[in-house]
């Protein structure tokens, strides 16, 4: 081993903190929708301006397949850590439907996603309408129908393998 004395610098890169698109505060979250970073009060949809004129485009056609009723996608946070996303949108048929009337099974799914030493727990609210709720353990309606592709084109490819 030669050694010649000299001192051998290690550099890190220091990682800043994220900074909120709108304001340029600390960020605390991320929108699921257009990606940027957000503090808490520009968080929510309609704070900052990416989500908020999609949504303003949209207005017309965010409403009930069944009964009409405008529906407000939104999303909010309670901490600088905890977020809450509803797109009040079908899961198994990706139709909007109401809160009130035509949600028959209402589900959550967390996801914590870790960012540096902090990590953020978004929870996401999966609507089932009346069609797809029964088939809710498969996906609903489009669950069922991959499901059917798939088992379809596995049988017409062992037919095909096994035919004389």
């Amino acid at each position: 081993m030669h050694n010649t004395g000299e001192i051998k610098h290690i550099h890190r890169p220091v990682t800043a903190s994220r900074r909120c698109h709108e304001c340029s505060e600390e960020a605390l979250g991320r929108c699921p929708d257009c990606g940027f970073s957000f503090c808490q009060d520009h968080f929510p949809k309609q704070q900052h301006a990416p989500c908020a004129e999609k949504q303003m485009k949209l207005a017309q056609t965010q409403v009930c397949y069944v009964c009409g009723v405008q529906v407000y996608p939104d999303q909010w946070s309670l901490s600088k850590t905890l977020h809450f996303v509803d797109q009040f949108t079908c899961r198994g048929c990706g139709r909007h439907i109401c809160d009130a009337l035509h949600t028959k099974r209402k589900t959550e799914d967390v996801m914590i996603v870790r960012e540096g030493m902090r990590g953020h727990r978004y929870q996401y609210v999966n609507r089932y309408c009346d069609l797809c709720a029964p088939l809710a353990s498969v996906g609903g309606i489009k669950g069922l129908a991959r499901f059917i592709a798939v088992a379809g084109t596995i049988a017409a490819t062992i037919l095909f393998f096994l035919r004389p």
